[in-house]
């Protein structure tokens, strides 16, 4: 073979082997293994934390609280609203709009994340509690008959106070009769006065009994009656 020829071949030899190893050096060409940056593209979830009572029931100063599940960019902001009011943006420490009356309401919510993604809107039934317990009062007998305006009873009648509250825990009640100290009760439940009234001479009883719920909502309720001597 003529000496020029072979000088070529080992020469296109070397290049093409060069070419190789540096191809294999580089590793896989950009071209054919680039991956683009995926944004984010899942929107937030967010649930609406119970309160301290269990469930969704909220008090003049219970606070509207969120628990919002983001893996993406992070949270922007969420919106709610309750009942007919506006959304409005939730910064953590907002209550229930006062001039809401005691009920129940529909309350809806939503979180945006920082690439504008947006859940879909949420709902749940909230209640506002701002009337505290009901106090009941009943007696062992029935009026002989009234004076100025307030029934008389028999002398020895009993009294039996019932208290309750449909939404939340009643947290103290405390009665006076008359002008006498004002005390604490025990059960917040059930009291009998039976007690109190048979140490009482007087032929007027006024009995003010106030009772609060776990929100500190307050009802005072006053029992007037005469006693047949």
């Amino acid at each position: 073979m003529d000496n020029s020829l072979k000088i070529l071949g080992t020469f296109l030899f070397i290049v093409l082997s060069l070419g190789s190893n540096a191809q294999m050096a580089l590793g896989p060409s950009n071209s054919n293994t680039s991956n683009a940056v995926k944004g984010d593209l899942e929107a937030p979830r967010t649930d609406l934390l119970r309160t301290h009572t269990g469930d969704f029931v909220y008090g003049p100063a219970t606070r509207i609280k969120f628990k919002i599940i983001e893996e993406g960019s992070g949270i922007e902001t969420t919106f709610f609203k309750v009942g007919d009011s506006p959304f409005m943006q939730s910064d953590g420490r907002q209550m229930m709009p006062h001039d809401l009356a005691d009920g129940a309401y529909k309350m809806l919510y939503y979180s945006v994340d920082k690439e504008g993604n947006q859940e879909q809107v949420r709902m749940d039934m909230v209640y506002i509690d701002k009337e505290g317990p009901r106090v009941k009062s009943s007696f062992n007998a029935t009026p002989v008959s009234f004076k100025d305006g307030m029934p008389v009873l028999p002398h020895g009648v009993h009294v039996l106070l019932e208290i309750a509250d449909e939404k939340v825990n009643v947290q103290k009640v405390t009665y006076q009769i008359n002008n006498g100290q004002k005390v604490e009760s025990d059960d917040l439940h059930t009291i009998d006065l039976a007690e109190e009234l048979s140490a009482i001479a007087d032929d007027t009883i006024r009995i003010e009994v106030t009772a609060y719920d776990e929100f500190y909502n307050i009802s005072k309720e006053v029992i007037a009656f005469k006693i047949k001597r």
